[in-house]
C-alpha cells in the first residue's frame, strides 16, 4: 500500500489469535486502527475488553477506544464460549494490569461513530461472532456506504471446527453471520481452511519470546500457545496464526487465491451455522480466499512483528 494508511475498525473476541491479529494491525505501517469493538466468543465480553487493552499496552498504542458489545447472539439465549484459548483467553500469559478504560458507549455505537465521523472510508475486520456487526447494519444501515471493504474471518467451504460442518464464529450466531455476509459491503471471507494452514516455525516463536520489546515478546508467547502438529508440511511449526491470517489477507491479497462465489449461511437443522458455497444461487457473490502462499504469508506476519524493534 502507499499514501494514507488504511483506516480500520476491528471487531474481536480476543483470544490468542485475535491478539496476534491486533499486534499485526497495530504494528503495520499502512494500517491505522480507529477503534476496537468486543463481543463474547472465545471468552466473556468483559474478558475480551481486558485482553484487548493488554494487547494495546504491549504494542505501545495510543488512546484507541475499546467498547464492549453483545453478550449473546441475536436470537439464542446464551452464547457458548470457546475453550481452546484457556479461561482467560490468552492461554494464561501473565501481563501487567492495564490502566486503560473501556469506552462508555456500546460497541455498536462506537462503530457507528467511527465510521460516520471518518473523512475516509473505513475497512471493517471482523474476527469474532458477527453479532455486533449485524446489530450495526440493522440499526444504522447507512454505514454500509462508508465502509470500503470488510474482511470476514469465519465460515468454511468444506469442514467445520465446532460441528462437522460449522465454523465457530458463524456457528455462534448464524443469523448475524447471514446478515453480515449478505450486506452490500464488499466482503472477503477468510475461511477455516486457510485459518488452519498458516503457521510460523519454532525458531521464529523462540526468537520472539526472547526479545525485550513487549509486543514482540507477547507475540512469541502467544505463538507458543498455538501449537500444531496436524497441519502444514513441517513438524516444527508451532504457532497457527489463526485470525491474524485475515489481517495478512487484508494487507497482502496478492499472496492469496480469491474467487467470487455465492455464500449462503444455513440457519436450519443439523447443518445450522454451515456456510454453503452454493453454485446454483443467484444471490450476490462474496470474495472467498481459497488458497494461499503460506510461506510468504507467514513471512509477511513476521516482518510486521519484527518492525516493533525498528
Amino acid at each position: 500500500m502507499s499514501g494514507m494508511p488504511r483506516r480500520l475498525a476491528i471487531d474481536v473476541d480476543t483470544g490468542t489469535d485475535d491478539a496476534l491479529a491486533l499486534l499485526y494491525a497495530l504494528g503495520h505501517p499502512d494500517l491505522e486502527v480507529l477503534g476496537i469493538s468486543c463481543v463474547t466468543g472465545n471468552v466473556t465480553v468483559d474478558q475480551v475488553v481486558i485482553n484487548s487493552c493488554n494487547v494495546l499496552d504491549a504494542a505501545g498504542a495510543g488512546d484507541i477506544p475499546i467498547a464492549a458489545g453483545a453478550v449473546q447472539p441475536l436470537l439464542e439465549r446464551a452464547r457458548r464460549e470457546g475453550g481452546s484459548h484457556g479461561p482467560d483467553g490468552l492461554g494464561g500469559i501473565e501481563l501487567p494490569q492495564t490502566s486503560r478504560q473501556r469506552s462508555p458507549v456500546h460497541a455498536v455505537e462506537l462503530l457507528h461513530r467511527l465510521i460516520m465521523d471518518s473523512p475516509e472510508p473505513v475497512t471493517l475486520v471482523t474476527l469474532a461472532p458477527k453479532t455486533n456487526l449485524a446489530m450495526l447494519l440493522t440499526r444504522y444501515p447507512e454505514v454500509a456506504a462508508s465502509v470500503d471493504q470488510m474482511i470476514f474471518m469465519g465460515g468454511s467451504a468444506s469442514e467445520g471446527n465446532t460441528t462437522t460442518v460449522a465454523e465457530f464464529n458463524v456457528w455462534q450466531d448464524p443469523e448475524a453471520a447471514r446478515c453480515v455476509i449478505e450486506s452490500s459491503i464488499p466482503t472477503t471471507m477468510y475461511p477455516f481452511e486457510l485459518f488452519s494452514r498458516l503457521a510460523v516455525s519454532q525458531g521464529v516463536a523462540d526468537r520472539f519470546r526472547a526479545h525485550d520489546h513487549p509486543a514482540i515478546r507477547l507475540a512469541g508467547d502467544l505463538l507458543h500457545r498455538r501449537r500444531t502438529s496436524t497441519h502444514g508440511p513441517s513438524h516444527d511449526q508451532v504457532g497457527l496464526l489463526g485470525d491474524a491470517g485475515a489481517m495478512v489477507l487484508l494487507t497482502n491479497p496478492e499472496l492469496f487465491v480469491i474467487r467470487e462465489l455465492p455464500v449462503h449461511v444455513n440457519l436450519d437443522g443439523i447443518g445450522r451455522g454451515q456456510t454453503v458455497v452454493d453454485h446454483q444461487s443467484r444471490q450476490r457473490r462474496t470474495a472467498v480466499a481459497l488458497d494461499l502462499d503460506a510461506a510468504q504469508a507467514a513471512s509477511a506476519f513476521v516482518k510486521v512483528i519484527d518492525g516493533y524493534a525498528a
